[in-house]
């Protein structure tokens, strides 16, 4: 599997691409991700389709496609509500007396009625502007630009079914498969984690020494991207065979390295096997080790870290660094597409949980919440925050209570339910900001108030406050519904062994069936405020 993934890298990004070797690429992937994605369209996409495979296998996803009639009209009949995405590829040109803006902006909102999922619009020669968190739209105009007079050929489209060229086509192929289906489709990657020599510069700092080793060019764009990338909230992490105090010594010296020591999350350099150094950077995270991407130029490497954590997602480095960044930048799942005020603070928070724990083993429970001034700030049915919600709700495995998954729109519709309440919980303390947390979603069960799901981000986890994420929002529920007992939804899944732990430690007498809640909640430690 390993050398079959590095051969595809090779074929995808190193390859001169043509639709030939697109068409004749066998898959021997195994253990795809299978999805089902409706197409609506007036000119043909299946030319786009038929060139998806290699991406896809690259991104590890296994995709039916549902096609609909042609329809200038944008009827929506025969929606497939079972797909887990609605392209929506439409040729704004075949509508010529109209105001396509406002035209697709009517059908949409009609759209999002019927259809719960992410709807991904590819508008040719028309330019949108949708405020709809449903939405994506994606951009032709940056394949138009590469591309120039190779951007269309009008003399096949009787053939073809479109106006767009086969280069295009391709071109178009490759960002789908690679960026924007898997980042709609797929959980983000959360944290890289780079080797050091050969990979961030050229050289090996034991032998070069830090003076010796070279930031070529494409290196130092290879770090400036990095450095984008903590700001973007991803984990920048180091697992490198060298000396620490040499690694040290090298950011302190090196100043032309656009990448530094406050850009990276968590560093592990010692000459133990890099396999080590994940776990302990797994752990250090509170993340799942397929979350993780692993950039190394040494084969040998990545393999031997295959053999303990065969699910870590893997770049081969290049001598060449434009060729990694390129494959970086192209990698499925590093693609976001929206930068929240949570991505941006997700490192330094992370960071500050070392000073957490720190100070958990130096005081008593009590002494250490009351040293740390914990704010918590409890938001009722906030539409501003469902985005946020959504993206939560999807990315959270392992306090987790019952796997619904919300869409933005299923997130929009309970809010908009007289017998649903969403509470979302923000949390501060003199460390850091760490945003929203976790979410609760009540339903008013007339007898009973349901707590439908719940979840908590990883970094909230083991501050000794679970209990206060949980409870208030439970009772806040309660009280507004004016209830006495809840039901909490529990679904047991390969990954929220916490939240099992959990509920059963404290929620036992709820766990799928009522009973009468009467825990008693102590905030006198606690700043709280409630939102509404």
């Amino acid at each position: 599997m390993s050398i079959m993934i590095n051969e595809l890298q090779d074929f995808i990004f190193e390859s001169s691409l043509n639709r030939g070797k697109l068409l004749s690429y066998s898959s021997t992937s195994a253990n795809l991700r299978k999805f089902k994605i409706n197409v609506y369209r007036n000119h043909s996409f299946e030319l786009i389709e038929n060139t998806l495979k290699p991406f896809f296998d690259y991104a590890g996803i296994s995709a039916e496609f549902i096609y609909s009639d042609y329809d200038d009209s944008l009827s929506f009949l025969n929606v497939d509500q079972s797909s887990d995405l609605l392209i929506l590829w439409i040729d704004a040109t075949r509508y010529q007396n109209i105001d396509f803006n406002k035209f697709i902006i009517d059908r949409i909102e009609y759209l999002t009625k019927i259809y719960s999922k992410k709807i991904l619009i590819i508008p040719f020669e028309g330019n949108l502007h949708i405020n709809n968190n449903s939405v994506v739209i994606y951009n032709l105009d940056k394949i138009k630009n590469v591309l120039g007079d190779n951007y269309l050929d009008i003399r096949l489209e009787k053939f073809s079914g479109t106006k767009l060229s086969a280069k295009a086509l391709i071109e178009i192929s490759r960002d789908l498969g690679l960026n924007y289906i898997p980042s709609i489709l797929l959980p983000n990657i959360k944290a890289l984690v780079f080797d050091l020599d050969n990979t961030l510069y050229k050289g090996v700092l034991g032998e070069d020494k830090v003076e010796g080793i070279e930031l070529t060019p494409s290196h130092k764009l290879l770090q400036e991207y990095i450095v984008e990338l903590s700001k973007q909230g991803f984990f920048i992490c180091l697992a490198s065979k060298n000396e620490e105090q040499d690694v040290i010594e090298m950011f302190k010296i090196r100043k032309d390295f656009p990448l530094q020591l406050q850009h990276i999350t968590k560093y592990y350099i010692s000459w133990e096997e890099k396999s080590k150094a994940v776990n302990e950077i797994i752990k250090f995270l509170n993340i799942g080790i397929d979350s993780v991407l692993f950039i190394d130029d040494n084969m040998g490497e990545i393999i031997s870290m295959l053999n303990i954590h065969p699910n870590i997602k893997y770049i081969l480095a290049k001598n060449e660094a434009n060729t990694t960044l390129n494959i970086l930048k192209n990698y499925p799942g590093m693609l976001k597409l929206s930068i929240k005020d949570e991505d941006k603070i997700r490192s330094k928070d992370t960071q500050a949980n070392e000073q957490r724990q720190f100070l958990q083993k130096t005081l008593s429970k009590e002494d250490y919440i009351k040293s740390l001034n914990i704010k918590l700030t409890y938001s009722i049915n906030n539409r501003n925050q469902i985005q946020r919600i959504a993206e939560l709700a999807n990315k959270t495995n392992q306090f987790i209570c019952s796997y619904k998954r919300y869409s933005e729109t299923e997130v929009e519709a309970i809010m908009n339910d007289k017998d649903y309440m969403i509470i979302a919980t923000k949390l501060e303390d003199k460390l850091s900001n760490s945003g929203i947390i976790g979410v609760c979603v009540f339903k008013d069960k007339k007898e009973y108030l349901e707590m439908e799901e719940c979840f908590i981000s990883c970094r909230a986890l083991g501050r000794g406050i679970d209990d206060s994420i949980v409870f208030y929002p439970i009772q806040l529920a309660l009280n507004r519904f004016n209830r006495s007992e809840l039901k909490i939804n529990f679904i047991k899944g390969e990954r929220n062994k916490p939240a099992e732990n959990f509920l059963t430690e404290h929620l036992a007498d709820f766990i799928n069936t009522n009973a009468k809640f009467n825990k008693n909640i102590n905030q006198d430690l606690i700043s709280i405020i409630i939102e509404e």
